[in-house]
C-alpha cells in the first residue's frame, strides 16, 4: 500500500512529498560550486553525518524496535508517562549532619531524591540520617569509596531498630572500583557480593552500579562510553555469577551511572543504544528477555563540558544536557550546579540546578511523552549507526579477554586518550566551541575566587575540556592582580581587505577569551603601523596585513620597542615561516593553528619579564 492509502487525509495535501533525490538536487543548486560531500561531518564516534536524512535512510532498519515497553527496550520500558526522579548530589563531610540537613531541605523544595557523596563512611551519622529522612518513602542514594557493605549494614540495623521495613528502601549504592582502576581484587568481589545479598530484600534499592562517567569525564566518545560501560557490566555479571549468585538477581540489581554531554542528538541516541545493546547482552546470557527492562539508568550532567570561566553559561549547558537525558528516558537525573567546579556548595546554585529538572517537567511537560525522538529519520539512522560502532568496539574488548584484560593492556585508556587529545586540539584551534571559554567571552566577567588557590586545589577537576584554556586565563588573572593591569594586545589591521578583518577578529576574540585587554587599530600602510606601534604600550602586537606587505622593516622596527612585545602575524606563513621569523615575527595566528601553544609561550614570556622586574 502507498503512503496515501495508509493516510488518505494528509495534513498538508498541497505539498508534495520530497524524495532523497529532490533534497539532493535542491542542495546542490544552493551550494553552487561547492561539492555536496563538503557538508558531510565526521563525528568523534567515526560516523559520517549527512546534512539531511529522508525515509530512504531508515528503510532497511529493523522494525521491531519501535514500540516502547517491548523488547529490546530501545525506547524504554515505560508505556505511560515519561517520569524521572530529580536527584540532588550532596557532598557529606565528617559526620554528614550538615549534608543531611541540606538533603531534608532539598527534598521539601523540588528534589525527588538525593545522592550523598561520602568520603568517610565510618564517620557518617546513620542514626541522624534515619531520624531526619524517611528512607521508606524518600529516594536516598550513596556514593562510597570504601567499605560500602559495612555502611549499608549500619543502615539496615538502624532501620530494624526503628522498626522500619527494609523492603521499602529506595535508591542505590554507587561503589565502582572496576571502571576506575580496571580490575576487581578479591576484596572488591566480596564487597560487591555482600552488597548484592544485602539489597536482595529491597527491590527498589540497587546494589550494583557501573559508572560510564569514568569514561565520559575524561573525554571519551559516545561509542567508547557505551562499549566500555557495557563491557564493565558484563565483567560484574561474570564475577558475581561465578561466585554463585543467580543471573536473575544480578540483572535485577544493576544500574548504570551515566553522564549526558552537550552533543544534544548524539546524547539522546546514546541512551537508546545502551538499552538496545543491553538487551542483546541479556539475550546472550539466555536470560528472560523481560529482565533487560530492569536496567536502571541514573544520569548526571557532564563534568567534561563544565567550565570555570563564563560559569553562568553552564546553566544553559546543563539544560540541554538534561533535556537529552530526559527525552531518551533516563530513570533519574542530577543536574550539577553551574559553579561546582570552583565554589563550595551554595544554596542558590543548588536550587537553580534542581529547578532545571522541575521546569522541564512542570512547564515544558517533558514527562508527558514517551520517546518523543522516535520517528526522526536522522535519529533513527544515528541510533543504528552508533549501535553498530559501539557493538563492534564492545566485541573487540571481549575478544581481548574482557574489560579487565583490555584495561590492564592499556587499550581502553589509550583509546580514550586519543579521542580526548583530538577534542583538546579542536578546542585549541577553535573548531570546537566552548561558549564563554574559547569563544564569545564575557568581557566584564569578574573572577571572584583565588585562581592560584583553585589551580593548586586537589579538588579542581583537571580533566575537563576547558581546563587548558582556563589555566591560561587564570594565569593572566594572576598577572592582573600582581601588576594591577591586564597585559595588552594591539591588533593592527593594515589595509581594508575582508580577509584581513577576519584574521583580526579571530585574533581579538582569542586574546579576549584568554583574559588580555585587546584593542583593534587600523592603519593605511605597513610603514605607518610600524612607526606608530613603536611607541604603543602593549605586551603583544598582532599584525593583519596582505602577504605583499610583510616588509623587512616591520619586524626589526618593533624589535627596538622598549617593551619588547611579542609580534604575531595573523596569517599562515606556509613556506615563508623561516624568512618571517628572521624579519622579527615570533608567532603566527591562523585558522586551525595551535592557539594553546601560542598563549602558553606568551605567558611564559610575561612570567619571565615579571621575574626580571622583581
Amino acid at each position: 500500500m502507498t503512503d496515501e492509502q495508509h493516510h488518505p487525509e494528509r495534513l498538508f495535501p498541497e505539498f508534495n512529498p520530497a524524495t532523497a533525490a529532490d533534497w539532493e538536487e535542491r542542495t546542490r543548486k544552493e551550494l553552487r560550486d561547492k561539492p555536496l560531500e563538503s557538508l558531510v561531518y565526521r563525528t568523534y564516534e567515526g560516523i559520517d553525518l549527512k546534512p539531511y536524512y529522508t525515509k530512504e535512510d531508515i528503510r532497511s532498519l529493523p522494525k521491531g524496535q519501535q514500540n516502547p515497553g517491548s523488547f529490546p527496550f530501545m525506547r524504554g520500558r515505560r508505556t505511560g508517562i515519561n517520569s524521572w526522579l530529580n536527584i540532588q548530589h550532596i557532598k557529606a563531610a565528617g559526620n554528614g549532619k550538615a549534608a543531611i540537613d541540606i538533603a531534608a531541605d532539598a527534598l521539601s523544595r523540588g528534589a525527588d531524591g538525593v545522592l550523598f557523596i561520602i568520603r568517610e563512611q565510618a564517620l557518617f551519622d546513620v542514626p541522624y540520617l534515619v531520624q531526619n529522612l524517611d528512607l521508606s518513602k524518600k529516594v536516598v542514594n550513596y556514593t562510597i569509596g570504601q567499605e560500602p557493605d559495612l555502611f549499608l549494614k549500619r543502615i539496615y540495623a538502624e532501620l530494624k531498630k526503628k522498626q522500619v521495613s527494609p523492603l521499602n528502601l529506595k535508591g542505590f549504592i554507587n561503589y565502582e572500583p572496576l571502571s576506575n582502576t580496571g580490575k576487581l581484587d578479591r576484596n572488591d568481589k566480596k564487597i560487591i557480593s555482600k552488597l548484592l545479598d544485602l539489597t536482595k530484600v529491597s527491590t527498589d534499592f540497587y546494589g550494583i552500579t557501573v559508572c560510564g562517567t569514568s569514561f565520559s569525564s575524561i573525554g571519551a566518545s559516545a561509542t567508547q562510553e557505551i562499549a566500555y560501560t557495557l563491557s564493565a557490566a558484563v565483567a560484574y555479571i561474570d564475577h558475581l555469577t561465578n561466585a554463585g549468585e543467580s543471573l536473575e538477581a544480578v540483572l535485577r540489581n544493576m544500574q548504570l551511572f551515566m553522564a549526558a554531554g552537550t552533543n544534544y542528538f548524539m546524547e539522546i541516541v546514546k541512551f537508546r543504544v545502551i538499552r538496545l545493546l543491553w538487551s542483546t547482552i541479556v539475550e546472550a546470557y539466555n536470560a528472560e528477555p523481560a529482565l533487560a527492562a530492569q536496567l536502571r539508568i541514573h544520569c548526571t550532567t557532564s563534568s567534561w563540558y563544565q567550565t570555570t570561566l563564563g560559569a553562568n553559561v553552564n546553566m544553559l549547558r546543563v539544560t540541554t544536557e538534561a533535556m537529552s537525558a530526559i527525552i531518551a528516558g533516563c530513570d533519574s537525573l542530577a543536574v550539577m550546579p553551574f559553579d561546582y567546579t570552583f565554589h563550595k556548595p551554595e544554596e542558590f546554585s543548588a536550587r537553580i540546578a534542581r529547578n532545571v529538572s522541575v521546569i522541564l517537567k512542570e512547564e515544558a511537560y517533558l514527562d508527558k511523552a514517551i520517546d518523543p525522538a522516535a520517528g526522526s529519520y536522522y535519529l533513527e539512522y544515528l541510533t543504528d549507526a552508533l549501535a553498530s560502532k559501539a557493538w563492534d568496539l564492545f566485541r573487540e574488548v571481549e575478544a581481548k579477554g574482557g574489560f579487565e584484560a583490555a584495561y590492564q593492556e592499556g587499550f581502553i585508556l589509550d583509546s580514550v586518550t586519543n579521542v580526548s587529545r583530538e577534542k583538546f586540539r579542536n578546542i585549541a584551534i577553535g573548531k570546537d566551541v566552548l561558549v564563554g571559554t574559547n569563544k564569545y567571552p564575557d568581557p566584564k566577567e569578574k573572577i571572584d575566587f583565588d585562581p592560584e588557590e583553585l589551580i593548586q586545589s586537589a579538588d579542581f577537576d583537571t580533566t575537563r575540556a576547558a581546563y587548558p584554556t582556563e589555566v591560561m586565563r587564570m594565569a593572566i588573572e594572576l598577572h592582573l592582580r600582581k601588576r594591577k593591569r591586564r597585559p595588552k594586545v594591539i591588533v593592527a589591521v593594515i589595509g581594508q581587505a575582508e580577509q584581513r578583518q577576519l584574521n583580526a577578529s579571530f585574533a581579538q576574540e582569542l586574546f579576549s577569551c584568554a583574559g588580555f585587554d585587546t584593542e583593534e587599530q587600523h592603519y593605511a600602510s605597513v610603514d605607518d603601523a610600524a612607526d606608530r606601534l613603536l611607541h604603543a604600550a602593549a605586551e603583544v602586537v598582532v599584525v593583519s596585513a596582505s602577504k605583499g606587505n610583510y616588509t623587512r622593516e616591520f619586524g626589526p622596527k618593533l624589535r627596538t620597542h622598549q617593551g619588547k612585545p611579542t609580534i604575531i602575524l595573523a596569517e599562515n606563513p606556509q613556506l615563508m615561516k623561516d624568512e618571517l621569523i628572521a624579519q622579527g615575527f615570533d608567532e603566527f595566528l591562523f585558522e586551525n593553528c595551535d592557539t594553546s601553544t601560542i598563549l602558553r609561550n606568551i605567558y611564559k614570556r610575561l612570567s619571565q619579564e615579571g621575574e626580571d622586574d622583581s
